[in-house]
């Protein structure tokens, strides 16, 4: 799935806009509209962060995960311990290897996980 069709999905899904809350960096949040909590981040880091060896710059999602799928998850190509963010309730994405449904899946799991109850109304 391409980057862009990840941010369409998620503005048509759920009538959020990207929030870059950095000023020094590329790097944007979808927060809940209630709460503004965050649900998702997109970010380009070196793969390396990943534990890849490789230096290239890639483009990464990271999202909530339920704790009970979290290890089957990490067994996924492409899915990776959070980057940046608590590693046991996170998971990085490496958007060149996404799978659209499994990606859209997991941004709606990561969308409730993250939501508080006046976020669902």
């Amino acid at each position: 799935m391409t980057k862009q069709n990840a941010i369409a999905y998620i503005r048509n899904n759920y009538g959020v806009a990207e929030d870059y809350p950095w000023d020094d960096s590329d790097a944007f949040v979808f927060r809940h509209r209630v709460s503004q909590k965050w649900f998702c981040l997109f970010m380009d880091i070196s793969a390396s962060y990943l534990g890849i060896d490789d230096n290239r710059v890639i483009t990464v999602v990271n999202l909530k995960a339920p704790r009970s799928m979290r290890d089957d998850l990490l067994r996924e190509e492409g899915i990776y311990p959070a980057y940046h963010m608590n590693k046991q309730h996170w998971i990085s994405l490496d958007l060149r290897k996404a799978n659209e449904k499994m990606l859209e899946v997991l941004i709606d799991m990561s969308f409730k996980a993250t939501a508080m109850k006046k976020d669902l109304v």
